[in-house]
């Protein structure tokens, strides 16, 4: 540890040293083009892309299963919340200059439980 508090200037030097080279051949060696460039699609990358696409649009969904009496069966454990009094109408104004709440509070929604 004496070592250390004796020579911290030169080990800090030394650390500088280190980040300024890992910046440089980082950042300025190497080649020459620019980080952003733009490069063309190739084109079989492309039609593959949008036959793919094509072939989504083909697919239908059998909707017989929201008639299954298993899925009839299913019962929602949601939890209805009541309304609750609304806030501030503008809760960044000094107290006493919010105005009225624009809430009317009356809505009460329902959540489901995953």
């Amino acid at each position: 540890m004496d070592f250390l508090k004796k020579n911290k200037t030169t080990i800090g030097g030394v650390l500088a040293l280190v980040v300024v080279v890992y910046v440089y051949f980082t950042y300025f060696s190497g080649t020459a083009s620019a980080p952003l460039t733009a490069t063309p699609i190739d084109s079989a990358i492309s039609g593959n892309l949008l036959t793919t696409l094509n072939s989504l649009h083909t697919i239908r969904l059998d909707n017989s299963i929201f008639t299954n009496p298993l899925f009839v069966s299913l019962s929602d454990f949601g939890v209805t919340i009541p309304p609750q009094a609304a806030g501030r109408g503008n809760p960044f104004a000094p107290i006493g200059k919010g105005g009225p709440s624009t809430s009317s509070g009356q809505a009460a929604t329902t959540t489901t439980a995953h």
